[in-house]
């Protein structure tokens, strides 16, 4: 019969260390990087400023917004038929007396 062949043999490097990689970053690099998000709040704010000179503010857009739901009920109520209360087609149950 014979006997059986060898099993393959298989070599492997043997591990080493691990690269450590270690970036430096500048000093200047954080100035310039808090100087551009103090540019960047400054537009912001003047950006707040021109829409509230504009009268998009909080207390003149609170009364827009106001405006704009009266105008949206009178629309509604001025839609709705003209009968008068308890008549067929009427939209209120009770007549009045």
């Amino acid at each position: 019969m014979g006997s059986r062949p060898s099993a393959p043999v298989s070599y492997r490097p043997t591990p080493t260390a691990a690269t450590v990689y270690q970036s430096v970053v500048p000093e200047a690099d954080y100035e310039n990087l808090s100087n551009y998000i103090g540019e960047l709040k400054a537009e912001r704010e003047k950006k707040k400023k021109d829409r509230e000179a504009m009268g998009f503010g909080g207390s003149q857009f609170q009364k827009r917004i106001a405006q704009y739901s009266k105008a949206e009920q009178d629309a509604y109520k001025a839609s709705q038929p003209k009968k008068p209360p308890g008549s067929p087609g009427s939209t209120s149950t009770t007549p009045t007396v």
